[in-house]
């Protein structure tokens, strides 16, 4: 069913769609290489947007997983474009280099029994590389936006023959600041040209490209199953590192929730972040693996009951915790596993009820967010942090709310066995400088050996009386014999110095009769 306005064609997706990709008007060659990668049927996004871009229309398709998505533009890229030509003329951008990469092998495969040339190009990789591997002669380019606008700015990539672009995963995009450079390159491009744009959502920028660069594109939507519970709002917060802590009670304050469970990946974390909440005024205690059992036992039963309104927790120590009333979810670290990331918010929005998820995503983070969201199906919205004013505003509010924690959780006594424990290493450092103080005034009347002394001091006691010890006068050394002359070698020495001279006057003489 097709109904169309002034900007685009929308499809809704109640026709019935292809199940050969035979059907889709596929060549040959390339029916062989898919088969070999194991694709035997298409998916619906690939049944339905392959034969539109086959007919060389701009198209925007939203699809909020990622599954055969390559071969949607891939394939027809393959089958319209001209693998004898030396320059390229196909340009896909991608958000990261691993994207790019993983783009760049897939459209090989697809293009086995094609003579096509393909390269991928992206920061941290050789620029020299790069431009050897596209003045060898190319069809299709894929690059992050960064490094392909580095390649047309030093004309080391020819763009005056692209006739497909592109925007893979334009949101992505978006959230990562290439969004200026994508529309440098946009500019760049030839105008006639068929452009292909793929995004999770369209936010307005995203938008204002769309409306400017395509023309008249048709949009496909493709619903997917998701694998989280509709009841929970899921949203996420961009904040630097080194203040995820200062941002989470920022939060707190902004949101009071009733009862939070704050997700740390490791212990240290999670102690770290319950350091900081207490001295804050927080009502929360910790549950990680080093907690002896049964005050973890102790900690679920009262956070459950809603003795306390914050429990800061790994995912290990949290397991098999079942709260009907839980308010909010906090992921301060974002789950390094997909499936925790699931389990994580599923603790709240129970029994019907509404549910808060929220995570703190740090640059670092971003794409195993993207991830996560391929992975649930779900995108997650980014929100903005709250303002001072925001807080401000709330200030009453948010006074109550600490307020009303002081006092439930108590610090705990020390304890006494570390008196004693003090007092046991105090004694034992007076009776180690009593020993020294003796040892260094007695060494020259007293034995070391302990026996012997206790032995004579019995001794002495039994009245007789204690000999008088008086050291002994150092032999002193045997004088050095005197150095004797060395008669011989004085011996030798005069008879040598007297047949010298004997036959010098010797040769004189004889020098003389001549």
């Amino acid at each position: 069913m097709l109904y169309a306005n002034k900007h685009k064609t929308i499809i809704i997706l109640r026709e019935e769609k292809m199940t050969k990709f035979e059907e889709l008007g596929i060549t040959q060659p390339i029916l062989k290489a898919l088969d070999e990668m194991g694709f035997k049927t298409p998916t619906e996004v690939q049944s339905r947007a392959i034969p539109h871009i086959l007919n060389k229309e701009d198209m925007i398709v939203m699809s909020k997983t990622g599954s055969g998505k390559t071969a949607v533009f891939g394939v027809p890229l393959l089958q319209l474009s001209n693998p004898e030509a030396s320059y390229p003329q196909c340009l896909i951008l991608t958000p990261t280099r691993e994207l790019a990469v993983q783009i760049d092998n897939d459209i090989k495969k697809m293009s086995k029994y094609l003579p096509h040339k393909t390269t991928a190009v992206y920061g941290k990789h050789s620029m020299k590389a790069e431009v050897e591997a596209i003045s060898r002669g190319v069809t299709i380019v894929t690059g992050t936006p960064g490094r392909v606008f580095d390649h047309i700015s030093q004309k080391s990539l020819n763009i005056r023959n692209v006739r497909f672009l592109v925007l893979d995963e334009a949101d992505r995009m978006l959230d990562m600041g290439f969004i200026d450079q994508v529309r440098k390159i946009v500019k760049s491009l030839p105008v006639d040209r068929v452009t292909l744009l793929f995004s999770a959502t369209i936010p307005m920028e995203i938008r204002r490209i769309c409306n400017s660069q395509m023309k008249n594109p048709v949009t496909i939507e493709i619903e997917s199953p998701t694998m989280t519970v509709d009841t929970i709002k899921q949203c996420y917060f961009r904040v630097e590192r080194n203040e995820k802590r200062t941002q989470l009670f920022r939060l707190l304050l902004s949101y009071t929730p009733e009862s939070c469970l704050i997700f740390c990946n490791t212990r240290i974390a999670v102690d770290y972040v319950h350091n900081y909440l207490t001295k804050k005024g927080c009502a929360c205690l910790p549950l990680h693996g080093d907690v002896p059992q049964g005050k973890r036992l102790q900690t679920l039963q009262q956070f459950k009951s809603g003795r306390f309104p914050i429990l800061v927790a790994t995912d290990v120590a949290a397991r098999g915790l079942d709260i009907n009333n839980l308010a909010m979810v906090i992921n301060f670290d974002v789950p390094e596993d997909k499936d925790n990331y699931v389990h994580r918010i599923g603790r709240t929005g129970r029994a019907g009820k509404d549910g808060f998820a929220i995570s703190l995503v740090t640059s670092n983070d971003i794409m195993s967010l993207y991830e996560i969201e391929e992975h649930i199906g779900v995108i997650i919205e980014n929100m903005d942090l709250p303002t001072d004013s925001e807080l401000n505003a709330g200030k009453e509010a948010s006074d109550k709310w600490i307020l009303s924690q002081s006092g439930i959780i108590k610090p705990a006594a020390p304890k006494r066995e570390n008196k004693n424990k003090e007092r046991g290493q105090s004694a034992n450092k007076r009776s180690s400088d009593n020993r020294n103080y003796r040892n260094r005034h007695n060494t020259q009347n007293y034995p070391r050996n302990r026996t012997n002394a206790t032995a004579r001091n019995r001794e002495y006691g039994a009245g007789i009386p204690k000999p008088t010890f008086t050291p002994q006068p150092q032999k002193s050394p045997p004088p050095k014999p005197a150095a004797q002359a060395p008669a011989e070698a004085t011996i030798i020495k005069e008879q040598t110095s007297a047949e010298s001279k004997s036959f010098i006057k010797k040769l004189i003489s004889k020098l003389l009769k001549k």
